[in-house]
This record gives structure tokens, sequence and C-alpha cells, in this order.
């Protein structure tokens, strides 16, 4: 390994973020990085057409590693979503170890926001550095209506980067604060309303040479929010 390659490795890779395009995504100019996460809504209602097209578009795209969930628009076409998605890693419930950096990215399945326990959320693997999940957690880009159990186990897990849609108008970027810190938020909805590109795909450079926080043992109170 070159001295150039040693320092790409220790900086992190480049992960280029987008969510809800609706079909939308030839419409789009992405920029060059590592790694593609697409955070689900890449359909409009989860047309067998839009997800030919949509794989056949990722397959030109040239980043290393691809990664997509599925949104509320795949919910009734997600297993065929899984075969048909070709040229990308489909995560549902499960996760993928990214090389050369040893990246674990957990791809979660579609859940509405709920103010008690969601034992999907608990299925999210403790050392995961980058989380992809639809919908976003309470109070982070999520327009005020994301989900408290998630921010809960978010505080938990304590992944460096987590990046959801779902909420169109809420698309950008926030860091953690006091149990979530040490975490980076990102909203990466590409659609504004009816189903129009309004926003550009987000760009998070991570880097690899902090170490990750300790996940918690005990999980912190349950922060509920006002729905």
């Amino acid at each position: 390994m070159t001295a150039q390659s040693e320092s790409s490795v220790t900086e992190g890779p480049t992960i280029v973020c987008i969510s809800d395009t609706h079909n939308e995504h030839q419409n789009l100019q992405v920029p060059d990085g590592d790694i593609l996460i697409h955070a689900g809504d890449f359909t409009r209602f989860g047309r067998p057409e839009h997800l030919q097209d949509f794989n056949e578009w990722l397959g030109t795209l040239p980043h290393q590693h691809k990664i997509v969930v599925y949104g509320n628009h795949e919910q009734n076409s997600r297993l065929e979503a899984s075969r048909t998605l070709t040229n990308a890693t489909f995560l549902e419930q499960g996760s993928v170890t990214l090389q050369p950096w040893g990246l674990k990215v957990y791809g979660t399945q579609f859940c509405w926001p709920c103010k008690g326990i969601n034992p999907y959320w608990d299925q999210i693997e403790a050392d995961t550095d980058v989380l992809v999940t639809h919908g976003p957690a309470l109070g982070y880009v999520d327009g005020d209506v994301g989900c408290p159990a998630l921010l809960q186990q978010i505080q938990k897990v304590r992944p460096r980067l987590v990046v959801s849609g779902h909420i169109h108008g809420a698309h950008g970027l926030a860091d953690g604060k006091g149990r979530a810190s040490g975490t980076r938020f990102v909203n990466a909805a590409i659609c504004g309303t009816g189903y129009k590109a309004a926003w550009d795909p987000l760009v998070v450079q991570l880097d690899l040479s902090s170490p990750q926080l300790a996940p918690c043992s005990v999980a912190p109170p349950l922060h509920v929010g006002i729905w």
C-alpha cells in the first residue's frame, strides 16, 4: 500500500448521499465519491419500470460502493427491489463492511415513527459506523416529526453518520448534541413538492483518524416529542 493510499484510508471515504429521488434520478448531477448511499423512495409507488430504470442508472455511476435501502414508496415492492437492484447492495435489517476502510454500514427497513420501543431498531448492530434509514430520527433534519425510538437507539449505538430522507422539506445536515454527540445526521431528500427534484446530493467526508465513540451499555431515557 502506498503512502497516498494509506492516507486515504485514514482520512476515510467520501460519501455521496441521496434519497427520495422518486424516479427523478436521471435529472441529478451526482458528485464523485467513494460511496453512494440512497436512503429510499427511489420510485413512485414502487412501480416496476421505475425499479428497472433506477438499477440501470446505478450501473452508470462510478462509485466503488453503492448502498440502497427502501422507503415507504417501495414497502410493497421491496422483495422485487432486492432482486432488481443488481448494481447496488440492497440492505434491509442487515449490514455490509466496506473495504478498504473496514466501514460497517447498516441499513434498516422502513418504519413509521413510534414513541415506544421498536424491536427493529434494537437490531442495529453496536459497531455500526454508518446507519441508513429512510425515516429520520427525532430532532435532527426531520421537520420535528422524526422517530424518538430511533433517536434513542442512535444515542446508544453512536454511529459516525446517519443518512435518511422521507421528510422532503428537511433536507440538510446537522451534528448531534448531548448523547448524540459525534454523530452527523443527513437528510438527503432530493425531491420537494410534486415529486420534482429540488436539492442537490449531499457529500460527507468521513474522518476515520478520530476514534468512534464507544456504544453505551445502557440506553438513555427515551426522548419523546410532541406529535
